[in-house]
């Protein structure tokens, strides 16, 4: 997180972490042999330290630059190497696009226009309690294919009109809990899908890298979204019966939170069906493989980066009323969160050389970890990661905590012939955990924006969401688990 003025804590973090960079060159290049180890050994351990400690406690962005170029100076690594792996990957690719497109969509009323047909329905209007399944609903559908943070902005002040027309004031217990199961919802939906969400498309493209074999969009859908529609079904039965929403005050009569949303525009229509277009892409050839090979084959040598990328140049050749659909430029400027990008730059670049046999990192995890893991059954080996990833998430920047568990889980796997669990089945599930960030306002920028209101306190959003973050590790091991066994 960047701030204007660096605290004392951050400066001693630069001051040492800068130092060790310094160290572990010099090691490099002058032979000290320092601790025994050989130095492209002692020069990854202390890149991934450094950049582990910047990435926690000072920021994302340049730390991430300052890893790149930390192993590119090994000389038995390069800029020749570093480059492709970082920027060259095509996981990096597949985001960098991602980020465009979802801009193209985030300039339309398409998202109001649905959460405003939902609240208006017959349905919804019975009750209270069914206008909240109502909202909370299209907010899951709508995250899993939507960056977490975008929608958040968007469905905030959906939230705050809600509360008006319910009569709820900040500090009102009832508002507390909505606020919290709306960010919950989004963090759910974040976690069914890896379309348009960083977290587990990094811990799958980590995983792919690692072992030149592919985790699909619908592999990881397939194991993922029944665990998040049963953690979601869970967090309504729990805002009814356990926290105990009262919504006995509340009268539908009045009701008009996005009535009058304007109709959709040519324009509108055309980046929606070019938005559903690429999703379609993305999940459709592997569920038709059977009957269409020669479109699963297609749509596998392409690889993920494509529909993103033909659904931008299409928003940019595209016009109506003269303007194309997407100016590309705009969107680099406005749609593109480059921090993470370079993070994940950093980090897919990171796991790569810290998986090669030369930099002895996997024998070093192999010599360490083997009494550890020798004797632990494959469930407990998941169930580890799965704590770990769901700790640090809410702790640390959940971007931070896939780029740290998973690399350590990959050469675990790769190094001990012990590592009883499927490495398939621990990215996934890293990549899910990474995003039920919602315990504390570090955890994730809806949190913090949540507390920061006044309409959740730090302790309210630290204990529900201390409550989903135990649900959502029971739900994925009694229900992911067993599917990941059956997938991979």
């Amino acid at each position: 997180m960047m701030r204007s003025q660096r605290t004392m804590v951050q400066k001693m973090m630069i001051m040492l972490t800068l130092s060790i960079y310094v160290v572990v060159i010099a090691n490099h290049y002058l032979g000290w042999q320092l601790l025994g180890l050989t130095p492209q050994m002692l020069s990854m351990i202390g890149i991934f330290i450094s950049s582990l400690l910047l990435w926690l406690f000072v920021a994302i962005d340049w730390p991430s630059l300052l890893c790149l170029l930390g192993m590119a100076v090994l000389p038995e690594v390069g800029f020749s190497t570093i480059l492709p792996l970082s920027f060259g990957n095509v996981t990096f690719a597949f985001l960098f696009f991602t980020f465009i497109l979802t801009y193209a969509l985030d300039q339309t009323n398409f998202i109001k226009r649905v959460t405003g047909k939902a609240l208006h329905s017959k349905w919804a209007q019975q009750s209270p309690w069914a206008l909240m399944v109502a909202f909370y609903s299209v907010m899951l559908l709508i995250s899993s294919v939507i960056s977490p943070t975008i929608l958040f902005m968007i469905a905030y002040p959906i939230y705050e009109e809600i509360c008006a027309q319910f009569h709820f004031e900040k500090g009102n217990r009832n508002a507390s809990m909505m606020l919290v199961a709306l960010f919950s919802t989004i963090a759910i939906g974040t976690a069914m899908t890896p379309i348009n969400h960083v977290f587990a498309i990094t811990a799958m493209g980590l995983y792919n890298n690692a072992f030149d074999t592919e985790i699909t969009s619908l592999a990881y859908m397939q194991m993922a979204v029944p665990v998040g529609l049963a953690i979601f079904l869970i967090l309504l039965a729990s805002l009814k019966w356990l926290w105990r929403l009262d919504l006995s005050s509340v009268n539908l009569a009045t009701f008009e939170t996005l009535s009058d949303v304007p109709p959709a525009t040519k324009r509108e229509k055309w980046i929606v069906s070019l938005f559903m277009m690429v999703v379609v892409c993305w999940i459709a050839p592997e569920m038709l493989a059977k009957i269409w090979p020669a479109l699963a084959a297609f749509s596998k040598s392409v690889g993920i980066a494509f529909p993103p990328l033909l659904g931008i140049v299409l928003l940019a050749i595209i016009t109506s009323n003269g303007e194309p659909l997407l100016d590309i430029s705009k969107a680099i400027r406005e749609g593109v969160h480059w921090p993470s990008l370079l993070l994940v730059s950093a980090t897919l670049a990171l796991g790569s050389m810290i998986a090669r046999e030369d930099s002895g990192i996997v024998a070093l995890l192999n010599n360490v970890m083997t009494p550890v893991l020798a004797n632990l059954p494959a469930t407990m080996v998941v169930l580890i990661f799965v704590l770990w990833a769901g700790l640090q998430t809410n702790v640390s920047s959940n971007l931070v905590t896939v780029s740290v568990v998973t690399p350590i889980a990959i050469a675990l796997a790769q190094s001990n012939a012990s590592f009883a669990a499927n490495p398939a089945i621990i990215a996934c599930f890293i990549g899910f955990m990474a995003s039920m960030a919602l315990m504390t306002p570090p955890a994730m920028p809806y949190v913090a924006i949540s507390v920061g209101s006044n309409w959740v306190s730090a302790r309210q959003a630290f204990l529900y969401g201390l409550w989903m973050v135990f649900i959502s590790v029971v739900m994925c091991m009694v229900i992911g688990y067993p599917i990941g066994n059956m997938i991979f």
